[in-house]
């Protein structure tokens, strides 16, 4: 039977760990102080993750570790350390980005779970036997897939006995994850995704324009509204998910614990039959009130489907539930008249209230008094200055309210067994259900007094006695007598048992989730020659949209490289094979760094098509995947060279791919600099390395098209292919790259980092092949 489905929360600090765990989480995902995405939150020392996993072990619920950023060669024995000394402190798994870091920790200590981040970006369906060897036993799966796709992914992965997360809840990226690199390219460059310091340039406003003068739209053009999953549940559950991830490090206590409790309500529903669209209804008003953009939520591509909502809108901040309108006002009386939605939740004292005409807010108040009517309610609170002023029919927000009455606080499940007999007394306890099933614990036996002179405890009242466990971890289900049902003794003598049994139980919990690391593993490097295939430093020349191009495609390289996209137009295709059948030169397809099952099969044809019509020309195909197990290199008889997008940071990263791949494409974010140190470190092993060399590089990467917005029908992008999206904050432009086969898009900026002929030849001199890259747009 499968087990039922596990709600994991964020948690910034300790304070707001044990307020999750307290509102129903099964488990918290935390951070510690480096090697984070959310470095900028109060994170965890040491001892606020030893005593943040007692805490939760005791409640039944697990601790997970984010080191989910991009580490350089300096930064990987400290991350190692850290995963050690995290596990030793109780952590129950750790999240992972950096894929050298991922082998480094599965060989060093292979005892430890390891979850693949979201930043890691698993799109193929073919990656779950490669991630299984590097020890991964979670995938977070990316938030771009559909139920359908992360059901398929589910079966394909319980083969591996792995198991899949989602994101439900929460903000989320308009770029893929692990591939933005709009912070660390933006401004001054400093900020990266990648490393925990993200700026998000997503929320800023844009200006979208074609060509020089033709303005097309301004505002928050990137910023999309948060994520809610909260009509999806059963789907989600039946695909096979094993965790629902509710987002939010950065958040407050108030709001974890409002969307772990929207959540569990909806969860234990499922699971007791009673999931209804009330049930629903209601838990959508708590997660509005409790945080919103734009007024709505998305479900993002979960249902399959690209929302034309998606976007937040104009409203900055937090945008509260709208209950109704302003019918009337009474300045006098201090009394604002609303007509209320039907089934919207009614304010009470001590709630706050938005007022706004359009999208700008008029006032707020903490509300008073508050009179309920059919269809209205008449509330006090805000200023008679301000109620002469108010506008008939502006719209009233509510922007806080308890929706949690009655919530019960987390404990783990436990029957108890007194044993009365012969003048003695003892005890024991058992958990019942929960991770830490069946620990068991027992007290000391007890001789009773027998001069005690008072009245017998009868059943009643000994079972009242134990049932007590207070601010104890525990809830007691039933108390069980095995032999007598009444004991002559004080009932200070039942207490102290009780507390003795408690006691016992929180130990035998904290011994049975305690693990250790132990010594390290030793294992030794296996040394792969790679011959090198040149003794030159080749050029390529990519070009991401050839329809942007005007002209001769003719440049001075030995390599061009065109997006599968237009490999997949008809007459992109029949000016690309010109250029290559004409030429003496090679060619590669750019394959994106994620995208949807449905264009896999066109994208197979199209290389098929590509190979016959360019022949042995065609030389490699290169993408982020390096996990899979495809077999279309081989069948096409090309290399496969990793992209820019797998985020190539560290040495052990570089070593794994080039295990794996023909070729490496050194991050865009790693300077000549760093990058020669690293190679310096790799003496003798070799390979092919694809570095940027000029032109812009993709910023972001999105299935998002700010151009066409998702509107069905949308053919904006064969009308305009000159359009620019322009920061409104400094003026700074970039090129949009729109993709009519699948309405996702890139944006393309000037890159950071550029090797030139001198940086590629210290990497040629130190043993590498060196392709040197431009791109034009």
């Amino acid at each position: 039977m499968r087990k039922k489905i596990e709600l994991l929360a964020p948690a910034g600090s300790l304070p707001i760990l044990k307020a999750a765990v307290d509102s129903g989480a099964d488990a918290v995902y935390i951070g510690a102080d480096i090697f984070n995405a959310r470095i900028n939150a109060d994170n965890f020392s040491m001892d606020d993750i030893s005593e943040g996993c007692l805490y939760a072990h005791r409640r039944s619920s697990l601790v997970y570790l984010t080191l989910n950023t991009l580490v350089n060669d300096d930064e990987l024995e400290s991350a190692l350390e850290l995963a050690s000394d995290a596990y030793n402190a109780g952590i129950d798994a750790i999240l992972i980005q950096d894929k050298g870091l991922l082998e480094l920790i599965h060989k060093t200590y292979p005892q430890i779970p390891l979850h693949a981040s979201t930043q890691m970006n698993i799109y193929s369906r073919d990656d779950f036997s490669a991630l299984k060897d590097m020890g991964v036993r979670r995938v977070v799966v990316p938030r771009e897939l559909s139920v359908n796709e992360i059901s398929d992914r589910a079966r394909l992965a319980a083969r591996e006995g792995i198991e899949l997360e989602v994101f439900a809840h929460g903000a989320i990226c308009v770029c893929y994850s692990g591939l933005c690199l709009f912070s660390s390219m933006n401004k001054s460059g400093s900020r990266s995704g990648n490393r925990g310091v993200c700026a998000q340039p997503c929320r800023q406003e844009y200006i979208l324009r074609n060509g020089e003068k033709d303005e097309l739209r301004t505002g928050h053009l990137l910023s999309p509204k948060d994520r809610s999953s909260a009509d999806l549940i059963p789907e989600l559950i039946k695909a096979g998910v094993a965790s629902l991830k509710i987002e939010g490090r950065m958040r407050d206590s108030g709001y974890v614990s409002s969307a772990v409790r929207a959540y569990r309500t909806l969860i234990d529903a499922y699971y007791e039959g009673t999931y209804s669209k009330e049930t629903v209804k209601n838990v959508k008003d708590a997660l509005l009130v409790n945080f919103n953009r734009g007024g709505d939520f998305t479900s993002q591509y979960l249902t399959g489907k690209k929302q034309e909502n998606f976007l937040s809108g104009e409203f900055v901040g937090k945008f509260g539930l709208r209950i109704g309108f302003v019918s009337s006002s009474d300045p006098k009386k201090g009394t604002i008249a609303v007509k209320t939605k039907e089934g919207s939740p009614i304010p009470v004292k001590g709630d706050y209230i938005s007022i706004r005409e359009k999208n700008t807010e008029v006032c707020s108040f903490p509300v008073g008094k508050v009179h309920e009517a059919p269809g209205s309610v008449t509330l006090k609170g805000l200023h008679p200055d301000m109620i002469s002023k108010l506008n008939k029919n502006a719209n009233v927000y509510l922007m806080s309210h308890d929706f949690s009455s009655g919530s019960a606080i987390r404990k783990t499940p436990v029957t108890i067994s007194v044993d009365i007999e012969n003048g003695k007394i003892s005890a024991n306890a058992r958990v019942t259900s929960g991770i830490f099933s069946e620990v068991f614990a027992q007290t000391e036996t007890v001789d009773l007094d027998l001069s005690y002179e008072g009245h017998a405890v009868e059943e009643d009242r000994i079972r009242s006695q134990f049932m007590k466990t207070g601010n104890t971890p525990f809830s007691v289900e039933e108390v069980y007598f095995t032999k007598d049902t009444s004991a002559c003794c004080p009932i200070s003598l039942l207490n102290d048992i009780r507390r003795e049994l408690t006691d016992a139980l929180v130990n035998e919990i904290d011994f049975t989730s305690s693990h250790m690391t132990g010594f390290p593993e030793s294992s030794e490097e296996v040394k792969r020659e790679i011959l090198k295939t040149s003794e030159e430093i080749r050029s390529l020349y990519y070009f991401p949209a050839v329809r942007r191009i005007k002209g001769d495609l003719r440049r001075d390289a030995d390599i061009y490289a065109f997006s599968i996209f237009d490999i997949m137009d008809r007459k992109m295709f029949m000016r690309i094979t010109e250029l290559i059948s004409g030429n003496d030169v090679k060619a590669c397809v750019v394959m994106p760094d994620a995208f949807h099952d449905r264009i896999f099969s066109s994208a197979s044809n199209a290389l098929q098509a590509f190979s016959e019509a360019v022949g042995e020309k065609f030389i490699a195909i290169i993408d982020s995947d390096v996990y899979s197990s495809s077999d279309i290199y081989e069948r096409l008889k090309v290399k496969h060279f990793a992209s820019f997008g797998s985020n190539i940071f560290n040495g052990k990263t570089l070593d794994y791919t080039l295990e794996r791949c023909d070729g490496a494409c050194i991050s865009y974010e790693m300077a000549p600099e760093d990058t020669i140190n690293m190679m310096s470190g790799r003496s003798g092993k070799g390979g092919t390395v694809l570095v940027h060399s000029g032109g812009p590089i993709p910023w972001m990467q999105s299935d998002f098209c700010p151009l066409g917005c998702h509107r069905n029908g949308c053919r904006e992008c064969f009308d305009r292919d000159n359009v620019m999206l322009v920061s409104k904050d400094t003026g700074n432009e970039c090129v949009l790259i729109s993709r009519p086969a699948d309405c996702s898009s890139s944006i393309w900026g000037d890159a950071k980092n550029l090797f030139d002929y001198n940086d590629s030849t210290v990497l040629s001199e130190l043993g590498y092949d060196v392709i040197q890259c431009f791109t034009e747009v």
